[in-house]
C-alpha cells in the first residue's frame, strides 16, 4: 500500500494498530504526496475525520500549508454540521410537541454517538423515522416547522401501491428525509418492525435528548446502508467500524442471529471483513470467524477495497454490483432488479396524478416518466457527449 492510502486509514482508524500514534507520525516523517492523500481523502468524505486526527496536539509536524488546508476543511464541515444539528435538535422539539415519536438516523446523531463530534462525519440531510401510523401528524409537524414535500399525500402513501419507505422534505433549513421503515421495498433486509422502537438508546443534540437506534440495531442498519449503496466511500467502512468500537457489551452471536433472520447476513460480514482489512477497528472474533465461512465475503471485500481507492471507479454500476452480490437468495436479487427498475414511485404520481383505480398504468408509464425525471441530466450528458465529438 502507497504512503497516501495508508495515511488516510491511519487517520481513520479508531482503535487496533493502525490507530497508534507513532506510527502514523512515523509515515509522516518518510514523505508523502499531500496533493494525493487530500484528493483520496476529500473522494471518500473522511477529510474532517483525517483533519481532527492529524492537526490533534502532538500527533505529526504537518507542512503548513497542508495543517491550514485541513483545519479549514474541518472547520467548514463543522460550520455546516453544526447548523444541520440545530435544525434536526428544533425538529425533534416540533415532533414532541404533536406527540410523534421519532427516530434520528445518520446524520448528527450518527456522529455524535458514534464519533463523539458531530463534524467528524461528512452529511447534507436530516433523517428520521416514525410509525407509519404517525406519518400523517409527522408531516404536518413538518410543514408547520417550514418543511414541505411534493410527493406526500396521505392517501397516496396508504395505498400501499407505491414501495417507497420514505419522502424527501425540503425547507430553509435543509432537507429532512422522513422514513416509515428503514429500508426500502427493493432492499429489505434492515431491522423491521416495532422491536426497533423497544429497543432504542438516546444520544444528545443541543440539550435534548434524541432517540436513536440500539447499538444491535445500528450495526445491522450500517451494513444494510452500507450494501445498498455499494460501501462506495471509505467513510460508510468508517461508520460501521465505529459502531463496532462503540458497541461495548453487545451479544455479537445474538446480532448475527438477527441478521440472519433479516437476510441480512452477508451485508454484516462484509462490513466486519471491510474494517478489518482495511484496519480500522479492532472486529470481534465472531465476525471474523463468521465472515470465513462466506467465500463470497472474501471476493466482495477486496473488490470494494480496491474501488474506493480508485478515481476512475463507474460509482453508479459498482453500486449495484456490490449490492446484488450481499443480497443472498435469487428471489431477492430479482426482486432487487424489478423494484429498482421497474416499480413506481411516489414522484411518478406527483408527476402524472391518476385515481386509484388507474395506478397499474404507472408500470407502462415508468419509462417514459424516469425520462422526464432525469432529462436534465441526460441532457447535459448528450451535450457533453456532443461538444467532445465536435
Amino acid at each position: 500500500m502507497d504512503a497516501e492510502r495508508e495515511l488516510v486509514l491511519r487517520s481513520c482508524a479508531v482503535t487496533g494498530p493502525y490507530a497508534d500514534t507513532g506510527a502514523l507520525s512515523a509515515l509522516i516523517e518518510r514523505g508523502v504526496d499531500w496533493e494525493r492523500f487530500l484528493a483520496i481523502a476529500n473522494r471518500n468524505s473522511v477529510t474532517p475525520m483525517a483533519a481532527a486526527r492529524l492537526t490533534a496536539e502532538g500527533v505529526a509536524r504537518l507542512p503548513e500549508r497542508v495543517a491550514r488546508s485541513l483545519r479549514l476543511a474541518y472547520e467548514v464541515n463543522a460550520l455546516r454540521c453544526n447548523h444541520l444539528a440545530r435544525c434536526a435538535a428544533d425538529i425533534v422539539d416540533c415532533f414532541g410537541a404533536a406527540g410523534v415519536s421519532a427516530i434520528a438516523l445518520k446524520g448528527p446523531a450518527l456522529a455524535v454517538s458514534a464519533y463523539g463530534d458531530v463534524a467528524m462525519r461528512v452529511f447534507a440531510d436530516l433523517d428520521f423515522m416514525v410509525r407509519a401510523e404517525e406519518l400523517p401528524a409527522a408531516a404536518a409537524a413538518l410543514e408547520r416547522a417550514g418543511y414541505s414535500s411534493p410527493y406526500y399525500r396521505a392517501d397516496v402513501v396508504e395505498s400501499g401501491f407505491f414501495p417507497d419507505v420514505g419522502l424527501d422534505f425540503s425547507g430553509e433549513g435543509g432537507v429532512v428525509d422522513l422514513h416509515w421503515r428503514l429500508a426500502p421495498a427493493y432492499f429489505p433486509f434492515a431491522p423491521a418492525g416495532e422491536q426497533i422502537w423497544s429497543r432504542t438508546a438516546e444520544t444528545e443534540l443541543f440539550g435534548r435528548r434524541v432517540r436513536i437506534l440500539g447499538p444491535a440495531d445500528s450495526i445491522l442498519f450500517q451494513a444494510c446502508h452500507g450494501s445498498k449503496h455499494g460501501w462506495i466511500t471509505l467513510a460508510q467502512v468508517c461508520d460501521f467500524a465505529r459502531l463496532v468500537a462503540a458497541a461495548g457489551a453487545i451479544s455479537w452471536t445474538n446480532l448475527l442471529d438477527d441478521a440472519r433472520r433479516a437476510r441480512s447476513l452477508r451485508m454484516v460480514l462484509l462490513g466486519a471483513n471491510l474494517a478489518d482489512a482495511l484496519s480500522l477497528c479492532e472486529v470481534p472474533g465472531e465476525l471474523i470467524a463468521a465472515a470465513r465461512g462466506d467465500s463470497h465475503v472474501a471476493k466482495l471485500s477486496s473488490r470494494v477495497s480496491r474501488e474506493i481507492f480508485d478515481s476512475r471507479r463507474a460509482v453508479e454500476l459498482e453500486e449495484w454490483m456490490i449490492a446484488l452480490g450481499t443480497i443472498e437468495s435469487a428471489g431477492d436479487r430479482v426482486r432487487y432488479l424489478f423494484e429498482r427498475v421497474v416499480a413506481p414511485k411516489m414522484s411518478d404520481h406527483a408527476l402524472l396524478p391518476l385515481p386509484r383505480i388507474l395506478y397499474p398504468l404507472y408500470y407502462v408509464a415508468r419509462p417514459v416518466l424516469v425520462a422526464i425525471k432525469h432529462r436534465e441530466r441526460l441532457f447535459r450528458k448528450s451535450s457533453h457527449i456532443g461538444a467532445s465529438e465536435s
